[in-house]
């Protein structure tokens, strides 16, 4: 009887650095419109005491949810460093649950439709 061979160790090559690279990127994006919104938040007029309020609330939160996925990506690049074995599950829903807070504080900060 004929065993088959075991199958070779998955190489990641350079994969896992572009990974930490474009995530680098995407931190950097969302700290310049965290500044953006912040930006938005200090210079709104106290006439309308509403908009003032939204946008210091989405100010928070879009820092938040950058601070939230710059910890998962550290984590996830730690990870990458040791292994290239898949994501904990904690990892992606944390980021896709952060992404959402994100797109939601710049939609309130711009004032909505």
């Amino acid at each position: 009887m004929l065993t088959e061979p075991a199958p070779p160790a998955r190489d990641p090559g350079l994969q896992p650095e572009r990974t930490l690279l474009a995530w680098r990127r995407t931190v950097l994006t969302l700290v310049v419109t965290d500044f953006f919104i912040g930006r938005a938040w200090l210079t709104a007029s106290s006439a309308a005491a509403s908009n003032t309020d939204a946008l210091g609330v989405a100010a928070c939160a879009a820092s938040l949810a950058t601070l939230v996925l710059t910890l998962c990506i550290l984590a996830r690049a730690r990870q990458l460093m040791k292994s290239p074995a898949p994501a904990p599950a904690v990892l992606p829903k944390a980021a896709a649950g952060v992404v959402i807070v994100l797109a939601a504080a710049v939609f309130a900060s711009t004032g909505g439709p």
